[in-house]
């Protein structure tokens, strides 16, 4: 858990205001806050004494002096990790010292003290100091969203899109992204919306702003019809056709799409650029062929366009087609916007080759941009692969030096990359010191049950996905996880079936858990079930322990040609795979 430093800064910044009320508790809260108030108080030194002898800091005659003593209360409670005590005190000192500072860091404090209704008091006294202040305007909208005060937070939200800097357009926009912060009050926010856009009705920006709203809470159809409504306002705008696309997209209407973006790029000097950002929507909904068509129409007209090559190289390297995603990735090394890109995901296919050194040098050149952290993460894997352990385990040591933010993960993945190793032993020593130093961490976690189950420690790899479960019991991962290593190891299939099931009902595309699924089906006795969900997975994603599972499938289903040729191609990709050569020397000799 991360938590501020003891003395925060007066401005909260509407970045942190926003996080915090998306539900990130900073500090913990506290078992007994009146005894702990108390202890603070005792702490902070006596308030002046007044001209009566009166012992209470309420009597001070100076108003300054009244609230330096709030302000120092509430210092030594932040200090103390009582946020919600510290923001009481801050309000105590604002009724003899306004000051929107104070007010914005007394509604900060109060949201990480888990106190939503102290927060909005804070933020409406914030406003009150401050009218001009959109911070406090957003925060209020929020919480009096959350707090079912719905004209409350309509009339914030109205003067959000009235006070815009950005103009009325930009306003109804901010507002929009705002309540989409919100899973739980999805009704809540289109109703407060649709109150908006009553008041711009003829404004494109108000039905654009809905449509991106409806699309966020997934009611497809009315983003749709919130979109076209806006292209008859403004029928060239860029923003409502992409938004009319994207919601048809999830109604998978992929043939009116292309007529949406046939219609929209037809004489457009921005063509190309509509249908790379039309064609990075497919992929999002993983409608690969119709993303492919839109990118090779763009190389049509610009056989050079950067874009649609390296979007291109990406969807052949998903599929696992190296040479085509080469031929596509090669030239962008030239390319200043695509250069680092290029030559990480060059390093990958040259792993999925089996091509260590080619991939080790490739990564070597990563040395900024997004994948820069991924491509030395890689590299020292690469390194322990090739039994140059002690130089790999140096690269995570300098990444967790580098950047402490990161070292969970870091440890993660030195661990994992010994695991590859075989070194499961020293996999478990290097997770049981880094949960030493981050209890209770869901990633170091997950990664320890992988440790525990190559040592043959299952009982133990439970106990860490349940821990894990027992705080976020929708972590998709770990429900796969438990439920994939009850498949395999043990005879709980029923129990196994319905932790998959759950993983798949909230993360369905995921190729890993279409996989465990399939392989579930197949360990309670139903192959022919589990066929077209290996099928699947093994399309998404060519893995070969997926090629595995339905190449079994395949030969107890009498297919055994079939299942000899998925095997043989998978072996051409990875022909050390453990799982793979196991199923293969097991059925066929």
């Amino acid at each position: 858990m991360i938590r501020p430093p003891a003395t925060l800064p007066l401005h909260i910044p509407l970045g942190l205001s926003l996080a915090l009320l998306g539900g990130c508790a900073m500090f913990p809260q506290q078992p007994a806050e009146a005894k702990a108030q108390a202890a603070t108080h005792a702490a902070v030194p006596a308030a002046p004494a007044t001209p009566t002898g009166s012992d209470s800091p309420d009597a001070v005659e100076s108003p300054e002096a009244q609230a330096q003593y709030h302000v120092l209360t509430g210092e030594m409670a932040a200090g103390r990790q009582m946020p919600a005590i510290a923001a009481q005190e801050f309000l105590k000192a604002l009724d003899y010292a306004p000051d929107a500072q104070l007010a914005a860091r007394a509604t900060a404090l109060a949201l990480a003290g888990q106190r939503e209704d102290l927060a909005l008091t804070a933020a409406r006294k914030w406003l009150s100091i401050e009218p001009s202040s959109l911070d406090a305007r957003e925060v209020i909208t929020r919480l009096a969203l959350r707090a079912g005060l719905d004209d409350e937070a309509y009339q914030q939200s109205l003067a959000i899109v009235r006070n815009h800097p950005g103009g009325i357009d930009d306003g109804l926009r901010h507002v929009s992204l705002l309540l989409a912060q919100d899973p739980s009050k999805g009704d809540a926010a289109i109703a407060l919306m649709n109150r908006l856009v009553a008041q711009y009705p003829k404004r494109a920006g108000a039905h654009i702003a809905a449509s991106l709203l409806e699309l966020r809470f997934n009611h497809t159809a009315d983003a749709e019809t919130e979109a076209r409504a806006a292209l008859r306002i403004a029928p060239q705008s860029r923003d409502a056709s992409m938004l009319l696309v994207d919601a048809l997209i999830k109604q998978n209407r992929i043939d009116d799409a292309d007529a949406v973006i046939d219609d929209q790029t037809r004489g457009a000097k921005d063509a190309n650029d509509l249908r790379l950002a039309y064609a990075r929507l497919l992929l999002e909904d993983n409608q690969r062929e119709p993303a492919r068509r839109q990118l090779e129409r763009v190389l049509k007209s610009d056989a050079d366009n950067p874009d649609a090559h390296f979007a291109l190289g990406l969807l052949d390297l998903d599929e696992r087609k190296l040479d085509a995603a080469e031929s596509q990735l090669r030239p962008l090394v030239k390319d200043a916007d695509h250069k680092m890109e290029a030559f990480y995901f060059l390093g990958r296919i040259a792993e999925l080759r089996n091509q260590p050194k080619a991939a080790l040098d490739d990564y070597a050149k990563v040395t900024s941009g997004n994948q820069a952290l991924d491509a030395s993460v890689r590299r020292a894997t690469l390194l322990a692969r090739s039994n140059h352990l002690p130089e790999a385990r140096e690269i995570f040591e300098q990444l967790r030096r580098q950047y402490p933010p990161l070292a969970q993960r870091f440890y993660s993945a030195e661990g994992e990359a010994l695991i590859d190793a075989g070194q499961y032993t020293d996999a478990l020593d290097l997770f049981n010191r880094a949960l030493g130093l981050f209890p209770n961490d869901p990633d170091l976690l997950y990664s320890r049950s992988l440790a525990y189950e190559r040592l043959g420690k299952v009982d133990l790899a439970e106990a860490d996905l349940r821990a894990i479960l027992a705080k976020s019991p929708d972590d998709a991962r770990a429900l796969n996880a438990l439920g994939y290593m009850l498949t395999v190891h043990t005879g709980r299939i029923d129990e196994a079936q319905k932790l998959i099931s759950r993983a798949l009902q909230l993360t369905p595309n995921d190729p890993a858990v279409i996989d465990s699924a399939g392989w579930v089906q197949y360990k309670a006795g139903h192959p022919k079930e589990a066929l077209p969900l290996l099928q699947k997975a093994l399309a998404m994603f060519p893995d070969p322990e997926v090629a595995a599972h339905l190449g079994e499938v395949l030969w107890t289903l009498g297919d055994k040609d079939q299942a000899r040729d998925v095997w043989s191609r998978a072996q051409h990709s990875d022909p050390n795979n453990a799982v793979l050569r196991e199923t293969v020397q097991r059925l066929t000799q």
